[in-house]
């Protein structure tokens, strides 16, 4: 018995010994302290100092207004034009935009003046242009170096009908293009 309780003696010193030295090999850094900045209050959306911030925001930029007239107006030719044109829809074709990139590539763009000229087949192409014109006019004007650039869509239903759809308007447009489609066609017997 006694030799059992010297044994526990001698094992609850080492156990305490253990734990004193890796207590002491273990240092518990202090978590960093958050320091929050309490003195900006911000305001709800819905609020009375939240509409006073928006109005005052207004002014603002208002105040920042860019006078167009002192906007560089550089040259340029149409081949710069459609160049630049390119880019854009490559760009456009890169981000993923395909829909816009390929109603961008329905038409060349004929430049009047400082206007681009635009024809489309349909309003649906129209409007879709529209809604992203201010992408692609910065994109222009900033790398033609000309802020007078302006776009002008107009809608030309006629070119709708040159494009084909169902298998016999494409028959019939290659048949305009080569006529001797149509010589193969009973050559060969085949069915549209």
């Amino acid at each position: 018995m006694v030799i059992s309780q010297t044994v526990e003696k001698n094992q609850q010193n080492y156990d305490l010994k253990e734990t004193e030295l890796s207590s002491e090999n273990l240092l518990v850094a202090e978590p960093p302290k958050i320091i929050l900045n309490k003195e900006v209050k911000r305001s709800s959306g819905l609020s009375l100092s939240s509409i006073r911030a928006k109005k005052e925001h207004q002014i603002k930029q208002m105040d920042v207004v860019i006078n167009e007239e002192d906007l560089p107006k550089e040259d340029f030719t149409e081949k710069q034009l459609i160049d630049c044109w390119k880019a854009f829809i490559k760009i456009l074709q890169d981000e993923g935009k395909h829909n816009l990139a390929s109603i961008l590539s329905i038409d060349t763009p004929k430049l009047n003046g400082t206007n681009i000229n635009l024809e489309f087949p349909n309003y649906t192409n129209k409007v879709e242009l529209e809604r992203q014109q201010y992408d692609l006019l910065s994109f222009i004007r900033k790398s033609l170096n000309n802020f007078d650039i302006n776009l002008s869509i107009t809608v030309n239903e006629e070119i709708e009908k040159q494009y084909a759809y169902t298998a016999i308007e494409k028959y019939n447009k290659l048949k305009k293009k080569n006529p001797h489609i149509e010589s193969l066609k009973k050559a060969f017997d085949l069915d549209i």
